[in-house]
Parts: structure tokens; sequence; C-alpha cells
């Protein structure tokens, strides 16, 4: 029988690893998430719930950093601006300067609209002895997406809250999304009730949790290790953090649209001036061309060696003005062709 921490922990990595494929199969690169977190184990390897070679923190640093990914490219989909690490900072402050949960979320919701709906809106309203926190956000049109991201900023809630009053929210999980988007779940183990159908997305907890004192300090906020990358408490102006959201920015583009961002693009996305970007990206030891040279390699060993795609299409994917100019860049990076690269990676026919 599995001892009740194994079970965590199976539980802990289905969680991660839904996220991970609804990234790749949107176009991301899970691989990058899980090398961002200091994990180099091969993506397949990871997701293989037999081969589990981390532990329980790890994954939930996973688990977190792989929601800012999806959320990231939710709102690209949706056309809404990105939140900043500067918000997250606003954010905390605002909560952790706060004297009660009351006081504290109703300051969240004028910040929520001071950066223009970036992390979207919130209401709070009292019914009889329930509070009701309704959360809105911008919707992409991709369900599965919409509802992951949803269901995600929900627990981040949830959690956040709890952790601020060091005392379990518990309540109610409600989400607009029909009974049939349980399809997109692998487990029920929340900790509150998850309601689907719902006629709005909101967080419903017992009304007298309002006026619980607020206990942990901005101090509290930086010194946990999950916290820090879950919600990119970095400053904004942090050269590898900068780096990091462009290098996700260019991908994102190059995989979803087909064309390579300009600099000035890439700048007002990450909401810098095109110097200051230059700046920070030299700061953080890279450039905008060596990132951009990163990216497409990247993308393009991946479809060269994953994909049946005539060369021409990939050319044509990875924003190349021929076929003939993916084929001498693909040599700079590998010093192969493309098709003399893609049968090489195939696997050798076992002898019989």
């Amino acid at each position: 029988m599995s001892r009740p921490n194994e079970k965590l922990l199976a539980t802990e990595h289905r969680f991660v690893a839904r996220l991970l494929r609804l990234i790749e199969s949107r176009g991301g690169d899970a691989q990058a998430v899980l090398a961002a977190r200091n994990v180099d184990q091969p993506l397949a390897e990871f997701l293989d719930p037999g081969l589990i070679a981390v532990d329980e923190q790890k994954l939930r640093t996973i688990a977190s950093y792989a929601s800012v990914v999806a959320a990231d490219m939710q709102s690209r989909k949706a056309g809404r601006a990105l939140f900043r690490s500067g918000d997250w900072r606003l954010f905390f402050y605002c909560l952790t300067g706060s004297r009660s949960l009351r006081e504290a979320i109703h300051r969240m919701e004028e910040l929520l609209v001071a950066i223009d709906g970036r992390m979207g809106y919130a209401s709070l309203n009292c019914s009889g002895s329930w509070a009701r926190l309704t959360l809105r956000g911008a919707r992409s049109g991709d369900e599965e997406l919409d509802f992951i991201v949803s269901l995600h900023g929900e627990l981040m809630y949830h959690s956040i809250f709890s952790w601020l009053i060091s005392v379990p929210l518990g309540g109610i999980g409600a989400l607009d999304y029909p009974e049939s988007a349980a399809f997109y779940l692998d487990d029920d183990n929340w900790p509150f009730e998850l309601r689907l159908n719902a006629p709005r997305s909101e967080l419903i907890f017992a009304e007298r949790m309002l006026d619980l004192p607020i206990v942990r300090t901005m101090d509290d906020c930086e010194a946990a290790p999950t916290l820090n990358f879950l919600f990119g408490l970095l400053d904004g102006n942090d050269p590898a953090e900068i780096a990091r959201r462009a290098r996700q920015l260019m991908a994102l583009t190059l995989r979803q649209e087909g064309r390579l961002l300009s600099l000035d693009e890439l700048a007002n996305d990450l909401a810098l001036g095109r110097m200051t970007l230059r700046r920070r990206l030299s700061a953080a030891g890279t450039t905008f061309h060596k990132l951009r040279d990163e990216v497409r390699r990247g993308i393009a060993i991946d479809l060269v060696t994953n994909s049946n795609l005539p060369i021409e299409e990939i050319a044509e994917r990875l924003d190349f003005c021929d076929s003939d100019s993916l084929r001498s860049a693909f040599h700079n990076w590998t010093g192969m062709a493309p098709t003399h690269y893609r049968r090489s990676m195939k696997p050798v026919a076992k002898p019989s």
C-alpha cells in the first residue's frame, strides 16, 4: 500500500504533468519550464508517473511557475496585457500592509483596477453569513486553457488569503464553466469544494473570515520559496527576469503566429523603452538578437526532430524568407543540414 506522502507526491505530479502537457500542446516550451526550475530530466521522462525524480517542494515550484507561463499564454491569446513582475510586488505590498482580510481584499480590488485589469478584476460582496469574491478575467476562446487558468487563479487567491491569515479559508470555489469541463481535471483534491456550471466565477467563504487579522509581512513573503517564484516577486527591473519573459514572449509569438517579434514590439510587451530593454538584456549577459536566435534554434530543432513537416513549411513557420535561409542557419547551429539531422535523430531499428 502507498504511504500518504507517496499518494500526495503522485497527486501533485499529475497536477504538474497536466499543466506541462497543456503548455506544450498550445505551442509553449514545457522543457524550458523544467529547466527554469533547475530540472534537467527530459520532458517525456518527467511526465512518466513511474519515473518521479523530484520531491514535493520541487513539484510545487514547477507547478507554480508553469501556472504563470500558462497564464501568460492565455493573456496573449485573449489580447490582454500581460501582468508584470512589478504588479506582483504591488499586489503583495497591498495585502501584507492591511490589518484584516477584509481590508486586504478591498485594497486588492482597487489595485486590480489601477493596473488596468492585467490580473483581472475582483468584487467582494457579503450575503448573510457568506462572503463572495467574484473574479473576472479575459477569455481566449480556448476552453481548456481558459478553464485551467481560471481554476489556478482561484486556487492562487485562496492559498494567498489562507496564508495571509494563517487559517485555511475553506469554502467553495465556483467556476462559470460547464460540468463537462471536469474532463480537464485529473483529481478532485482541492482546498475548497469545487462547483462547476455556476452563474459566475467566485470564491465563497465564511463572512467571519474577513475580520481575521493579517499575520504575514512582506518579509515573510520574500522568504517563502514557493511564493517567490509563483508570484514573480523579482523586482520588475531584474535583468534575469526580463530576459526570461523576453524569451518566453518571443517563443510564444513564433510558435503561435509564425513571426519574430521586433525589438519595439518586445519592449512594448514588457512595458520598457527599447534602450532600457537593451541595457537589461546586456546586464543579464545576452542581447535581443542572441535571444531571438536561441528561440529560433530551439523551435527549429524541435520541429525537425519531432515532426514530419517539410523543411519549406518549417522555414515559413520560423519566419525565414526561404528554405535556403533555414538550411544555412540550421547548419550553423548543428553542423548538419536539417534533413540529415532529422535522419540522424531517428531511432535505429533493433536487430530481430
